[in-house]
């Protein structure tokens, strides 16, 4: 089954420029040094401080495995960024369209 894991952000110098949060994900790699390994990863801008996104992964197994690299990874740009998670909700995807 499926795996979502969705959060929203505030920036307290505003939303970067997609080019430049482009440029933060081309960079991620795991605690292995693998690339990243969900299937997809939305982001959108809802106003000028905060942006939510979306990671979809193929199965609990491998957010569950990718966690700690993602916490790593958040840790080092709050500090960076001077951004901060404002929520978080994880679980399994019970629908999804393009799969029906």
């Amino acid at each position: 089954m499926k795996y979502a894991v969705y959060t929203k952000w505030a920036w307290d110098n505003g939303v970067p420029p997609a080019n430049e949060l482009q440029s933060m994900m081309r960079g991620f790699k795991d605690s292995k040094g693998n690339t990243f390994a969900p299937e997809e990863v939305l982001w959108w801008q809802i106003d000028e401080k905060h942006h939510q996104a979306v990671i979809i992964y193929p199965s609990k197994e491998i957010a569950d495995a990718e966690r700690a690299a993602l916490e790593a990874s958040r840790k080092e740009s709050v500090q960076d960024n001077k951004n901060q998670m404002v929520e978080e909700y994880v679980g399994p995807i019970v629908m999804q369209l393009s799969e029906l």
